[in-house]
């Protein structure tokens, strides 16, 4: 693999064309550095700020949900809105994990969309350089977490990435692997993408085109007078489809295939996620439910509700494919093909881009840096009361963890949880568990309590975890 030289000047010793180091003064010494590796044509605002880049961050809105829309003079009926999902702001994973007090090493890829041994050999070498400054002092910008621990996390085709560096550093004995503790991928093509078997296919089917376009004895002016509207189609497909990254994760790949031939690296524990939504957006409407006809004792007397309701998801279902077949795929990576056979795997009701910034998800990641994934089942086994509510709402949770600790979640972690399709319990004399309800109340807070006649234990009578 070639050496890839780098000039780390770095500005304000935070900075370099490539890498961002963040250390929260929060840290603890025996934090790990994250470093985060993001997917193909992206920048380092994948992993920060990925409201600017891919998108997609579109609110999310349980099925059947109900909005108060207040007291009127009138009855409504029909409609109240339709569109499409609208943009909410969301946070990256860079300034949540600086939050719960990770120092995050934020990568940015020369080669976003070119082949994978390129960009392997920029990130092994920026490893490296980690290792050079713990034992000499060469590299300042990086001093703060020179002799961190290391996790490896990559999003899409940077979850390949980071395996296949760690496949390198194993091969070369590199004196930093064994800091490398952890490869964290989320959403990768691991066993390939059939969507990129059909970027490929795409692109090959309209390079004729271009090409014979091109020979034509005309001049410049006159193809683009005839031919302008086609050609941007098939430019247009050629830029995106055209990537070479594609011939890395496809299907089939020879590169996949050696990197599974060489697995696991000895000493590095792989967490792998994959997502199971196949919807970017959805064309959506809030619909008046049938109390907002009837005439109430109050003044004014008639109140509106409004039921959401999906009409239309984005991309439509294609049963051929699994990337984009409901409870299979994420849109661009199936669920399955995200797996590795010596992984501890999760999926999650989500779609590709939302593995950027979903909350769910980074409540089962900072599980895993501080110990260990949360158990599934997840088993309430005792209560955290916070005197400082209102309403005296215990809004802590706890059970026991895979490792024989514990877990702790306060309500609003675990309720990330719930909307996300994870299933809270609580255990019953008999030892069956009892599935946990989430509540909207009017006012809008929201919290869990046991199922009506379920015959389970109450929250409230859980005992307070020590």
């Amino acid at each position: 693999m070639p050496d890839v030289p780098f000039e780390w000047t770095w500005q304000g010793q935070q900075r370099h064309k490539n890498v961002r180091v963040n250390v929260p003064p929060s840290a603890a010494a025996e934090a790990p550095v994250v470093v985060l590796v993001h997917g193909t044509s992206g920048d380092f605002n994948d992993m920060a700020d990925p409201a600017v880049h891919p998108g997609f961050n579109v609110e999310r809105i349980v099925e059947g949900t109900i909005r108060d829309r207040g007291w009127h003079a009138y009855p409504n009926a029909g409609w109240w809105s339709i569109g499409a999902d609208p943009a909410v702001a969301v946070d990256g994973w860079e300034p949540f994990l600086n939050g719960r007090g990770f120092p995050t090493l934020n990568y940015s890829q020369d080669a976003a969309r070119g082949r994978l041994a390129e960009s392997a050999a920029e990130l092994r070498r920026l490893l490296e350089v980690l290792e050079e400054q713990r034992t000499g002092n060469t590299h300042p910008g990086f001093a703060e977490v020179a002799a961190r621990r290391i996790v490896l996390m990559g999003q899409s085709r940077g979850g390949v990435l980071a395996r296949q560096v760690l496949v390198d550093l194993g091969a070369a004995g590199a004196a930093v692997l064994p800091r490398v503790t952890t490869c964290i991928t989320l959403h990768a093509p691991n066993q390939g993408s059939n969507i990129a078997n059909v970027a490929i296919a795409l692109d090959a089917a309209t390079t004729p085109w271009r090409a014979a376009i091109e020979r034509l004895p005309v001049d410049a002016a006159t193809k683009q007078a005839l031919f302008g509207a086609l050609l941007g189609v098939v430019e247009t497909i050629h830029a995106e489809a055209g990537a070479p990254a594609y011939l890395d994760y496809a299907v089939g790949s020879p590169v996949l295939a050696a990197l599974a031939a060489a697995e696991p690296v000895p000493g590095v524990e792989y967490f792998t996620f994959g997502g199971t939504r196949p919807v970017l957006f959805n064309i959506r409407g809030w619909a008046f439910t049938a109390d907002s006809v009837l005439p109430q004792w109050h003044d004014p007397p008639f109140h509106w509700n409004t039921a959401y309701q999906t009409l239309l998801p984005i991309p439509p279902a294609i049963q051929a494919l699994p990337e984009v077949t409901p409870g299979a795929g994420d849109v661009l990576v199936a669920a399955a093909a995200a797996r590795l056979p010596f992984s501890v795997h999760r999926d999650n009701y989500l779609n590709h881009a939302e593995s950027l910034w979903d909350a769910a998800l980074k409540i089962q990641v900072v599980a895993i840096l501080t110990g260990g994934p949360l158990p599934d089942p997840l088993v309430v086994g005792c209560m955290i009361p916070d005197a400082t509510d209102p309403d005296r709402t215990l809004d802590g949770l706890g059970g026991a963890a895979p490792s024989g600790g514990a877990w702790r979640l306060p309500l609003a972690e675990a309720l990330a949880l719930a909307d996300r399709g994870h299933t809270l319990f609580v255990r019953r004399s008999d030892e069956r568990l009892v599935p946990l309800q989430r509540v909207r109340r009017r006012d809008g807070r929201r919290y869990l309590r046991s199922l009506p006649g379920a015959h389970g234990p109450r929250l409230h009578d859980l005992p307070r975890c020590p």
